[in-house]
């Protein structure tokens, strides 16, 4: 009995075994495994926290697609770090991804599930609590102060960058201009014109000192011998003698003597035809005269060359001129260049050296350090601080305040006993300043909001257009209250009838019983103006505010 289940137990045994690795398998296909966490659950205000996402368990080949940016609402994430990878037995993979958040808001917060897809089947991770603490600021204790000007800070002296690159372009021009005028300069003494007799000797002579015999060149040398004498005549006689033919030549020759342009010996003549002939043997025939031949033709040539110059008349005085101009021109013609290039390279020099400084610092640098800023030059100069009227307004300005029998801005129409205005500038100029005060001749009461409701009104009447105002509460650094009215306007220039922009700022004031009014008008777009302006806002003081404010 045991025999026979021996073969059904190892048959149960086998498909045991089999089960067991195909459970293996497949548990081992499906393992993969997603988890979120962040390093911390509590974080203060604007910092920074990383969330991380751990996917275990997929092979090489899995497409994988995590969260992105939007999904981590109402957290904002500042960066997605890259994929951290670890390399597990069987083409097994571990991922990490990171991501930094933060919030600029206290509160408590959920950072929603996150999905994942991996080879397009998803994945959600956990929801995750998040508290974002607040700071805390007790204004009972700590005393807050005014925010402090800029302090200007003197760089260390240091060369600009555009400054070597202007020295580099400097250098490379001078070198170019030297290389330039040097070989101008051999070209024009190539150019140079020697009369046609000692050209000819000396074209002879470097004949003489040329390897043409030496390394039995016959034909090269009958052929440059000939040629020095047809430029000698080309010239010197005015006969084409390079374009023409042995025959050509000589029958011009023949012509001229015929004319008694030239007293010619037929002994000279028949001399040179001779040496023309045996030259065309050689060219075109091959026949190369011996080395003893040769050298009787270079003293042939040499004598024919001698008789041409006896047998025509001497150079008029109008002919050496000629020469002499000749030379002239050429040298006005180099000096002309020479001016030429030196200007061109000192504009060139210009434009890069504005081009740099625009480029590096802008073009209101330029305007304001080359042309001159009105604005800046007022904002740098020393300041005046000066009271005016009673009681007194002090108050630091580029200029002093004179005073003037002008109207202040907005005021309307009060049985006033006196009105006192002191100012700088003009309504056109980069900056304009009023100061009004205005006292009634009774106790009267007096509102202020309603007071500078004739701003807008009054600067129409100066010829002010496409007005736009706002209006918001002020106070000095003493405590005194009142009212800002700011905005812009155009109005038209009087001289080009075109439209100046303005910007301007009005403090109003209803101080100790009476009315007080400061007006600055500047140019639009002048960022030095609007210095000026801030600087006498804040310098603005009255006198005793404690005693006699009401």
């Amino acid at each position: 009995m045991i025999k026979s289940l021996k073969p059904y137990a190892i048959l149960s045994a086998k498909h045991l075994t089999i089960t067991c690795l195909m459970f293996l398998c497949f548990t081992n296909a499906f393992s993969q495994k997603v988890e979120a966490d962040i390093d911390t659950s509590q974080m203060r205000l604007g910092e920074q926290i990383e969330y991380r996402i751990f996917v275990e368990g997929v092979s090489k080949s899995d497409q994988i697609i995590f969260p992105k940016e939007q999904s981590f609402v109402p957290m904002e994430m500042v960066e997605a770090l890259k994929i951290d990878t670890t390399f597990l037995k069987e083409d097994k993979l571990n991922l990490l991804k990171k991501y930094t958040l933060t919030q600029f808001d206290s509160g408590q917060y959920t950072i929603p599930p996150q999905l994942l897809k991996i080879n397009d089947k998803p994945y959600l991770t956990d929801s995750l609590k998040l508290s974002v603490a607040g700071i805390e600021v007790d204004t009972t204790q700590q005393k807050l102060f005014p925010i402090k000007r800029e302090i200007g800070v003197d760089k260390p002296f240091q060369l600009p960058t555009w400054l070597w690159w202007a020295l580099g372009v400097l250098l490379f021009l001078v070198v170019l201009s030297i290389v330039y005028f040097k070989y101008r300069k051999k070209y024009d003494k190539s150019k140079r014109r020697i009369p046609p007799y000692p050209q000819a000797q000396l074209s002879l002579k470097e004949l003489d000192q040329a390897d043409y015999i030496k390394n039995r060149q016959f034909k090269d040398y009958i052929t440059e011998l000939t040629n020095i004498s047809r430029r000698y005549l080309d010239e010197k006689i005015e006969v084409r003698a390079m374009e023409y033919t042995s025959n050509e030549l000589i029958a011009a020759l023949y012509q001229k003597k015929e004319d008694k342009q030239v007293n010619f010996k037929t002994k000279y003549l028949d001399s040179f035809q001779k040496i023309l002939v045996q030259t065309d043997f050689s060219k075109f025939a091959g026949q190369n005269p011996d080395m003893i031949s040769l050298k009787s033709y270079r003293k042939d040539i040499e004598k024919f060359i001698k008789h041409v110059q006896s047998a025509i008349p001497e150079p008029t005085a109008e002919e050496k001129r000629k020469d002499i101009a000749y030379q002239e021109q050429l040298r006005k013609k180099r000096k002309k260049q020479k001016i030429i290039a030196g200007v061109a390279i000192g504009i060139l020099l210009f434009v890069f050296g504005v081009s740099s400084l625009i480029a590096t610092k802008g073009y209101d640098y330029i305007r304001d350090n080359v042309f001159g800023n009105e604005s800046k030059t007022m904002l740098e100069n020393d300041w005046v601080t000066s009271e005016y009227s009673v009681p007194e307004i002090k108050i630091t300005t580029p200029e002093v305040l004179v005073r003037q029998n002008l109207d202040s801005l907005g005021v309307k129409k009060m049985k006033a006993a006196k009105q006192e205005t002191f100012a700088t500038g003009s309504l056109y100029a980069n900056l304009f300043v009023v100061l009004s005060q205005v006292a009634f001749e009774e106790e009267v009461d007096f509102d202020l909001e309603k007071a500078v409701d004739g701003v807008y009104e009054n600067l129409e009447k100066k010829g002010a257009y496409n007005i736009l105002m706002k209006n918001e509460d002020f106070e000095t650094y003493q405590g005194v209250k009142g009212v800002k009215v700011s905005g812009s306007f155009a109005i038209e220039n009087p001289i080009t009838q075109n439209d100046i922009k303005k910007n301007y700022q009005i403090l109003n004031f209803g101080f100790a019983g009476r009315y007080q009014q400061i007006t600055i008008i500047y140019n639009a777009e002048d960022d030095y103006a609007e210095t000026i302006t801030e600087r006498i806002i804040n310098s603005v003081e009255f006198e005793k505010p404690d005693e006699n404010v009401r």
